[in-house]
């Protein structure tokens, strides 16, 4: 595979990998963190809040800015912002704990605003490194990087918390950027089209794209409907009915096993219909759905969490791929942007909705409504004529 091994792609899958390592000890060491300074629920929930929040707000700007600029500066950019985030959180807390609460929350909206501004970007930088025929290759090879990174995440946060104070791991998150930026820097120009238009204009114009684009925009409303009821399902109620946290452990342990698993896959195997494929593929979540459905043992649950996490995984990169394959490369960051709203615009909403219908009609109905939602919603798109009509670059 000649077009995977070049510097840059090297260059860019190791930065992603050990961004990817340290935004899992974060994810561990600031919840840590702030409980280990006697946070409650409510303000855990504030913070943790905060850095999600921008992502509503500044992801189309994100998008924008990623078609207008070049990508490998945003990116930079993004990266060197989110490492100082993180040093000023953790000395926030280091010298004043919760109790400056006024100031943490203003630098984790920092923190989600600087990750709105870059994702969008994200998409636009391999079909700039490699040729479209190796893009499914490439992003393969590049979850699967991440996704064995990010395993090694959650116990290295809780070896430096347990050791030294949890704070040191957000210091060492904050690291992890700093090497994400000098990994990018050492990237080739990734140059985007000069500006023509107005910022309004060219968003106007991202959105009109997105809108005529019948199988970007189908597939968007599908996972935002997953978004907001099957994950929720999974990391709300999952821990609910699985009932000890040695158990639920298991779960996500395989689920990472299970994304590694659907990142190897698709390295050599390149399907015909890859939108289609991706939508059936979201199905293997099935009967690990049915399986907190019918309460069955952690013993069966975990080899199901691995299938549905290969799915999960196998389908985000077929879709990623279709993208860079299929869109104009001058819209590209834009479409992403209003791929990544879509997507997660809701998906707050779900959570609460989840745990409050089940709280009031039941777990196993709850599970069982969604879970008949999801198969109605992913055994339909397949067949529909815009999402079979997108084929795999030729070779």
């Amino acid at each position: 595979m000649p077009t995977l091994i070049t510097s840059p792609v090297r260059r860019y899958v190791a930065g992603s990998s050990v961004s990817a390592f340290g935004n899992q000890m974060a994810a561990v060491a600031l919840p840590v963190a702030l409980i280990w300074h006697g946070a409650s629920a409510a303000v855990l929930g504030v913070v943790l809040g905060a850095a999600i929040l921008p992502k509503t707000v500044f992801l189309l700007a994100g998008g924008v800015i990623g078609d207008r600029l070049d990508r490998r500066t945003v990116l930079i950019v993004g990266d060197l912002l989110m490492a100082c985030t993180q040093v000023a959180t953790a000395l926030l807390l280091w010298h004043g704990g919760t109790g400056l609460l006024h100031l943490l929350v203003p630098v984790q909206v920092l923190y989600g605003c600087a990750n709105a501004l870059a994702v969008p970007a994200l998409i636009g930088v391999l079909p700039q490194l490699v040729p479209v025929t190796g893009l499914q290759r490439a992003n393969a090879l590049l979850r699967t990087a991440m996704n064995t990174a990010a395993v090694l995440g959650p116990p290295a946060a809780a070896g430096i918390a347990a050791v030294w104070r949890p704070e040191w791991a957000l210091v060492a998150n904050a690291a992890t950027f700093l090497v994400s930026a000098a990994a990018v820097a050492g990237l080739p120009r990734l140059s985007a089209p000069a500006a023509r238009a107005s910022f309004a204009r060219e968003l106007a114009e991202g959105w009109s794209v997105f809108r005529r684009t019948t199988w970007v925009w189908l597939m968007v409303g599908s996972f935002a409907v997953y978004q907001a009821t099957v994950l929720p399902v999974v990391f709300v109620l999952g821990p609910l009915i699985t009932g000890d946290a040695g158990g639920w452990a298991a779960v996500l342990t395989a689920r990472s096993a299970g994304a590694i698993a659907g990142g190897l896959l698709l390295l050599r195997w390149r399907p015909k219909r890859p939108v289609a494929l991706a939508c059936a593929l979201l199905l293997l979540d099935l009967p690990f759905l049915l399986g907190l459905t019918a309460g069955l043992p952690v013993v069966t649950l975990v080899p199901a969490s691995v299938v549905a996490s290969v799915g999960l995984v196998a389908a985000d990169t077929l879709w990623e791929s279709a993208l860079q394959e299929n869109v104009d490369p001058a819209v590209i960051s834009r479409i992403s942007s209003y791929d990544w709203m879509g997507s997660v615009f809701f998906a707050p909403l779900g959570y609460l909705a989840v745990g409050a219908v089940a709280a009031a009609a039941g777990t196993p109905a709850t599970v069982v409504a969604i879970t008949v939602v999801h198969a109605v919603v992913h055994l339909s798109l397949p067949l529909a004529r815009p999402i079979l009509a997108v084929r795999r670059a030729p070779s």
